[in-house]
């Protein structure tokens, strides 16, 4: 079956409305992550300042940012290795209700609904190559840091003659660089867009998944960029209600309610926005694969008709 890319988000939004469980992975993702950060904090504080925690309250801003400062340094081997741990745990989880969200969208795409077995199946099949993956395309994104290191060197060398013209070029060619570096995370982005959605629906590895999400999108580039503004557009408009909503907010003043506010604004994405954003990714790639697509009766036939 065929579908225009006005069908694909048409059904994939009445595929989310009959399956808005999807939400659950991602809620889920978001509490683990809240919880693993705050148990982190605890435990390095702990590990840190445990000696001086009693005394802290009564320390100024300032001596307790000293206190922190000089515990940092005293125990910055351990510092790092926490950080590194913090990071691998946080990027595991993700990376298993990433899968789970992707699995319970591709089965509401299949059949027409999902449970949250199709989100532990996913979830076990497929976490450490969604985990390899995210991994590769990070290091991939730093590679990006090339553009900026002309500049910076340039920068660094005639740093003590400000009035230069050589720091000014450093200057001038670093900015150049920033914006090179952001250009090419935003093509990187549009490029490995489906790339761990492949890794889920195809069961596949991390490296054949990126190849594969390469290949779709070079076989599909104005369908995946379509796509991919009317995400952008969609994301960007909900990021600005939520922002004139936490102004007024703020405005009125209360300091309980923009608490509330801050977090329940993000709960709020990943219920609704976030679970329709899969489901258009994992519709998208399934049906420019020919994967099988449940056709719901109650929508006309018309809507099924390429364009």
């Amino acid at each position: 079956m065929s579908e225009n890319l006005e069908n694909i988000i048409t059904k994939g939004f009445h595929s989310w409305t009959r399956n808005l469980n999807i939400c659950i992975p991602l809620v889920t993702n978001y509490v683990v992550q809240f919880a693993v950060m705050f148990f982190a904090v605890i435990a390095a504080m702990l590990l840190f300042f445990g000696r001086n925690l009693s005394g802290m309250a009564s320390m100024t801003e300032d001596e307790i940012f000293d206190l922190m400062s000089v515990s940092v340094m005293e125990n910055l081997t351990g510092v790092i290795i926490i950080a590194f741990l913090v990071f691998l745990i946080l990027l595991l989880f993700d990376a298993y209700f990433f899968a789970g969200a992707v699995g319970m969208s591709q089965n509401a795409t299949a059949r027409g609904d999902t449970s949250i077995a199709d989100m532990f199946n996913a979830g076990n099949s497929n976490f450490i190559n969604i985990f390899l993956a995210n991994f590769l395309i990070m290091l991939m994104n730093i590679a990006g840091i090339i553009f900026v290191v002309p500049g910076a060197i340039l920068t660094r060398n005639y740093m003590e003659v400000v009035e230069s013209t050589q720091f000014t070029s450093g200057i001038l060619l670093l900015l150049i660089g920033i914006v090179m570096w952001g250009i090419y995370l935003l093509i990187l982005s549009v490029v490995l867009a489906i790339a761990l959605y492949s890794i889920v629906i195809e069961r596949t590895g991390a490296i054949d998944g990126i190849i594969r999400g390469y290949d779709f999108f070079m076989d599909n580039k104005l369908s995946v960029f379509a796509m991919w503004l009317v995400i952008f557009a969609v994301s960007s408009a909900v990021a600005i209600v939520f922002f004139f909503a936490g102004e007024v907010i703020a405005f009125i003043g209360s300091e309980g309610l923009n608490i509330i506010w801050s977090l329940g604004s993000q709960v709020l994405i990943l219920v609704t926005v976030q679970p329709l954003i899969m489901i258009w990714w994992t519709r998208l790639y399934m049906v420019r694969t020919g994967k099988d697509i449940h056709i719901d009766e109650l929508l006309t036939d018309d809507w099924g008709q390429p364009g």
